[in-house]
């Protein structure tokens, strides 16, 4: 039986969610490291325009995601605008000739034969400006305006424009997590292990599949292509692991910390860390993992070491 079509709400969210986490710069778009893009430049690709969303339609779909997934800031960014990359087709080497084809004695030497022709010479000269380029162009800390009276102001319509500088404030976009693609976490707040760090990491319980526990037990949690290992903070609320999952394994924030691993906290409530040197997280930093099946609940492990028990009722996660 094929299965039903996406609705236009759920098919706009997944083109977003695609386009803000994965797909920006193939899709041309400039995206900052705090995960902001324009959204005028997002609402003008194609895969958007084919959806017919429009302004009004987005500011809804933020503001009635249940998940808040995407955020609406509203300012502007002071950087320059950053060098385009430029794909520079690198000198192919070619194979030497057989024994008794190569050059006369006295001759220039051919193309390919060890020495740089001057074609060479200038693609090469040309690929470290475009590298140097790339290295000195710095992205300077957005710059947040109060937002208009209405959502939906344009520059042209009299947009916020600030004080000092005189820059009209623009919308901008962004994946509240799940990025593949950024490497900044200004957007993100720091965990620390007092009361307000803990309350805002709370379990700190990643679902996944039993099926994976013996793998998960040697290789540790991993983030996988993403930037950052996803944890829900409860087992009830807005945020919480999927409900199929049938292995549940709860981190230990002192303990991350105390290693030099960084846990953040989400505008939406996920709490994420990116894991050691390798991107995992080795059960050594794991407080609990509970099997799930049939209604019951056993903790596998528990304090670094394997346990075999049922969980109780009113056990804390």
């Amino acid at each position: 039986m094929p299965r039903p079509a996406d609705s236009p709400d759920v098919a706009a969210s997944k083109t977003l969610s695609y386009i803000l986490r994965h797909g920006a710069e193939k899709e041309g778009l400039h995206i900052r490291s705090d995960g902001l893009v324009r959204l005028d430049d997002v609402l003008a690709r194609p895969k958007v325009r084919n959806l017919k969303l429009d302004t009004d339609a987005v500011f809804r779909l933020v503001d009635e995601n249940a998940k808040k997934r995407f955020e609406l800031v509203y300012g502007y960014d002071p950087s320059a605008p950053p060098p385009k990359k430029k794909h520079v087709q690198p000198a192919r080497k070619k194979r030497p000739p057989p024994p008794g084809y190569g050059p006369k004695a006295g001759s220039a030497p051919a193309p390919g034969s060890g020495s740089p022709t001057p074609a060479e010479d200038v693609t090469i000269v040309a690929a470290v400006v475009e590298q140097n380029k790339e290295e000195e162009w710095t992205e300077r800390p957005f710059v947040k305006l109060p937002p208009p009276e209405s959502s939906f102001d344009s520059p042209e319509g009299g947009g916020v424009a600030d004080a000092d500088t005189g820059h009209t404030g623009q919308w901008y976009i962004r994946a509240v997590q799940g990025h593949s693609i950024l490497e900044g976490t200004g957007h993100l707040q720091p965990l620390r292990a007092d009361a307000e760090g803990r309350e805002r990491a709370g379990a700190m319980v990643h679902g996944t599949r039993w099926e994976l526990w013996e793998t998960l037990k040697d290789m540790g949690l991993s983030r996988m292509n993403r930037q950052h290992v996803h944890l829900a903070p409860s087992l009830s609320g807005p945020i919480t692991p999927r409900n199929n999952s049938t292995l549940l394994i709860f981190l230990d924030l002192p303990k991350l910390l105390a290693a030099g691993i960084p846990v953040y906290a989400a505008a939406n409530g996920v709490v994420l860390t990116p894991g050691d040197e390798h991107g995992t997280v080795p059960k050594e930093f794991w407080r609990k993992a509970v099997h799930v099946a049939k209604g019951t609940r056993r903790v596998v492990w528990e304090d670094g070491v394997a346990a075999d028990r049922a969980e109780a009722e009113a056990e804390e996660p």
